[in-house]
């Protein structure tokens, strides 16, 4: 993956997982202090309604014994009662009437939900609503007759409400009348809740407790004042979801922002730093092409530090690639030196045995001598010419030249090669010597391949070495000698030429030593056309190797790489550039 993609990968990543990680904590923050707040704004509606409730408490509980002591209007009320000897019914009629009416004028200025005038046996003399008028409730005959004191709860009736609920009574001369006011709790709770954002309602008696859910945060409230009174507290969630929302949308434009600010960074340092690694990829590139130049670090400290130990490598590289060269050169030298002492040591045996016999003969004035001077000379000859040409030929090896390297097109090289052996000179005898055999076939087949950096003289010496041989060792056991030159592409910037015959292959026993000096199995031979093209393959970088063919005779597969040999033939100047020093403050 590019230096530009992997930061675009990196910052991006960090950005989201960054913009993530504190959007889910600030939500989770802000859901639990939305949450608290719902907490807090419900115990504050508790306290509220607590001091509310006991201070009403307080405010009944003084309210109706002072009437039902010295008032005027509950006296009269117990003397036409006691007139009437405990019968409501027996009371006069406009004397009831008149004490129903003064009902709900003091219900109204006591400021009481419900007040009621009652007999001892539980008949309403009066109520603020006249439709109770006349009606009898052991209730409150009841509650009459049971001492007075702290305010009760009422539990709401059907489709009521709950109520604290006072009274007081007056009894003489065995008559009993009582006031029973009722302040419903439900105002006490509204006004209450609206105060702090909070719907408080009485628990209904007898249902199960209700419970905090998606849609509202609920809380049943105690009130140990009143015993018996639960108060249901609930808070909408629609402001948390909507806080909420409002937060994801500032979110996610933040983290938009925040990613589109890290991309345009990642954009900058990609271009800041990719761009001269690339320029030193390319100027390493260029070396490893041979090009005889140090490549420049630009764009920082580390790209310098980078370009000075590349540029030591190759100085150490080529160095060693020197001594090594020279290394294998005087090894060559020794072993062809050798070879060649064994070579010589051939051809001066018979010389020396004819110069002796002809100095013996010359000493005894043998009649001989004339005769065998004429095939002693020729012996003597034609083992200096042999000598001449080992000592011709190890010249050519020793003295092979570096190679020129330039742009070559080796399918244009190869069919050259192919046509020069395959079209002979009119009236000459073909490649394999054979004046009447079949014309020999050379045939190419190449694919599209890049220009190599070659010797273009090198590699055609190559070629024609192997294409000749492939035609000597077919023609030599067949009459249609072929030979075929494939050349195509291969990976990492390679190309392969395969030079492949019809022949009888090469012998296993020369196999090991196919490339070495003067290792040959032709009568005339001298063993060094291997041998150089192994050193011109090995000097472009290549590599060459021997195989056998299936269907039989020899296959000879080179690998050239596109860009030439892989290291500087030698160091280039002093021009190392070196890591950047801090300058002085």
């Amino acid at each position: 993956m590019p230096l530009a993609a992997r930061l675009l990968l990196a910052f991006g990543l960090v950005a989201i997982i960054a913009t993530a990680f504190v959007g889910l904590t600030l939500r989770e923050a802000s859901r639990e202090i939305i949450e608290s707040g719902f907490a807090d704004r419900i115990g504050a509606a508790h306290a509220g309604v607590r001091q509310q409730l006991a201070w009403e408490a307080d405010a009944l509980r003084d309210l109706l014994p002072p009437l039902c002591r010295h008032d005027t209007f509950v006296d009269k009320a117990h003397v036409e009662l006691e007139r009437a000897k405990g019968d409501p019914d027996a009371m006069d009629t406009g004397s009831r009437i008149a004490i129903a009416r003064q009902v709900p004028s003091q219900a109204k200025a006591l400021r009481l939900d419900e007040l009621s005038l009652v007999a001892g046996d539980g008949t309403v003399l009066g109520a603020e609503d006249a439709a109770r008028t006349g009606a009898r409730d052991r209730r409150l005959a009841a509650l009459i007759k049971a001492p007075g004191g702290a305010p009760r709860l009422r539990p709401a009736k059907e489709g009521g409400e709950p109520s604290l609920e006072v009274h007081c009574a007056l009894t003489g001369h065995g008559v009993t009348l009582g006031l029973v006011g009722a302040r419903r709790i439900g105002p006490v709770l509204a006004r209450i809740g609206d105060a702090y954002d909070v719907r408080l309602t009485a628990a209904p008696a007898g249902q199960p407790e209700p419970r905090s859910g998606e849609g509202e945060v609920v809380r049943v409230l105690r009130f140990p004042e009143i015993p018996g009174l639960d108060v249901v507290a609930s808070v909408s969630r629609d402001p948390l979801r909507q806080a909420l929302g409002r937060l994801d949308r500032s979110i996610a434009l933040t983290g938009a922002t925040v990613l589109a600010i890290a991309v345009a960074i990642a954009v900058v340092l990609a271009r800041s730093l990719s761009r001269p690694i690339v320029a030193l990829a390319r100027e390493t590139r260029e070396v490893m092409s041979g090009a005889p130049r140090r490549v420049e670090g630009r764009g920082g400290r580390e790209i310098a530090d980078l370009a000075a130990a590349f540029n030591a490598t190759i100085d150490e590289l080529a160095a060693m690639r020197k001594r090594l060269a020279a290394t294998e050169r005087i090894a060559a030298r020794r072993e062809v030196a050798r070879q060649i002492a064994h070579e010589i040591k051939n051809p001066l045996a018979p010389i020396r045995a004819a110069v002796e016999t002809l100095r013996r003969l010359r000493q005894r004035d043998d009649p001989a001598f004339d005769d065998y001077f004429e095939e002693a000379t020729s012996t003597v000859l034609d083992e200096v010419h042999r000598i001449a040409n080992i000592v011709t030929e190890f010249t050519r090896f020793a003295r092979l030249p570096p190679p020129n390297l330039e742009p070559v097109d080796l399918v244009a090289v190869a069919r050259g090669v192919v046509t020069l052996h395959t079209a002979p000179a009119s009236g000459e005898p073909t490649a394999g010597g054979t004046g009447g055999g079949a014309q020999p076939r050379v045939e190419l087949v190449a694919e599209p391949v890049a220009r190599v950096s070659a010797d273009r003289d090198q590699i055609i010496q190559v070629l024609t070495n192997l294409v000749q041989n492939g035609l000597d060792a077919a023609s030599a056991v067949r009459r249609d000698p072929r030979v075929s030159v494939t050349i195509g592409p291969l990976p990492n910037d390679r190309v392969r030429i395969v030079v492949r015959d019809n022949g009888p292959g090469v012998a296993e026993e020369m196999v090991p030593r196919l490339f070495e000096p003067y290792a040959t199995s032709k009568d005339k031979g001298t063993g060094l056309g291997l041998a150089i093209a192994q050193r011109i393959v090995f000097e472009h970088g290549g590599e060459i190797s021997y195989r056998k063919a299936q269907k039989g005779g020899a296959v000879f597969e080179i690998w050239l790489p596109v860009a030439g040999p892989p290291l500087l033939e030698k160091p280039p100047g002093e021009t190392t550039v070196r890591p950047r020093v801090p300058e002085a403050p």
